[in-house]
């Protein structure tokens, strides 16, 4: 079946006890989320033809708000208080290629170098406040919400739930071949020429790389939270030499192909694939709709 949406890590976090003198004190406000740059227009128009067949994070936000209800009933139905998170809107998450093909975005490059962006507003106050709810969870709410292993109590009732009429799909399928074109379209004529004249156009920078990956992977760029000079230096050059070689568009046309070809090849079992994930969505979309 399909994949869980939200799998909870092993590891648990607690709340800090909270010290000071005797009697109540106010409590510091929450630090808000750091705040990304807006998403560019290069990276939110980047669509290739399996993105019609995959989740987007817009989908897995709608589902994840649709499971937290179901879970607030399953909890409340067991005595147990759980409070609800306000919904995200999907429009505020990342589109589905924004680093398929590495740093793409000038503003991303100068302010981040290779390190992700901080998550768009939304989508981090979400995660932060689920952070805390989980946190202040005793170990009985916490067994109750999901189970033993972190995937079970209501959190897996919940995905049953919205997992209903939704027939095996081809989803293993789907990932080998998103995978396996993704590096067939490496060694397409046209996208081996781009890296290379991407190549020379950071060696004119003083900047030696034979491709985009070996300046992302660069050692030493991602072991650091800190962002470096010369990372920024690095990524700077990277995502301009894309856009003088239009490397990024290149690479997405001949990916673009494959793709298409293969969804020819394999039509029925992914239409199942995307068929059951529309049934996937609109079950969350009811829940959420009788909120």
């Amino acid at each position: 079946m399909i994949v869980s949406v939200r799998p909870r890590a092993v590891t648990l976090l607690f709340l800090l006890a909270a010290t000071g003198c005797a009697g109540a004190q106010a409590k510091p406000p929450e630090p808000r989320p750091p705040v990304g740059p807006t998403v560019g227009a290069e990276a939110r128009n980047l669509t290739l033809p399996f993105d019609s067949y995959a989740q987007s994070d817009a989908d897995l936000l709608t589902i994840s708000s649709a499971e937290d209800i179901l879970m607030g009933d399953c909890m409340r139905a067991r005595g147990i208080t759980w409070k609800t998170l306000p919904g995200t809107p999907g429009e505020d998450a990342d589109p589905p290629n924004r680093r398929r093909y590495g740093v793409i975005e000038p503003e991303v490059a100068h302010r981040y170098g290779y390190h992700p962006p901080p998550d768009p507003p939304a989508v981090a106050r979400h995660k932060a406040d689920e952070k805390a709810r989980d946190a202040a969870l005793g170990p009985r709410e916490r067994r109750a919400a999901y189970g033993t292993d972190g995937v079970g109590g209501c959190w897996k009732k919940a995905h049953a739930h919205l997992e209903q009429h939704i027939p095996e799909s081809a989803e293993s399928l789907f990932n080998d071949l998103n995978l396996r074109l993704f590096d067939r379209s490496q060694r397409d004529a046209g996208v081996v020429r781009a890296v290379r004249a991407w190549s020379a156009c950071m060696g004119r920078a003083g900047l030696h790389y034979a491709t985009p990956a070996q300046a992302s992977d660069a050692p030493g760029w991602n072991k650091s939270p800190r962002v470096t000079a010369r990372e920024v230096e690095v990524a700077d050059a990277d995502v301009r030499c894309k856009q003088e070689t239009r490397l990024v568009s290149t690479w997405a046309a001949a990916e673009a192909r494959m793709q298409r070809a293969a969804l020819a090849r394999h039509t029925a079992a992914l239409e199942a694939l995307k068929t059951g994930f529309a049934r996937w969505l609109a079950n969350a979309r009811a829940v959420l709709s009788g909120r």
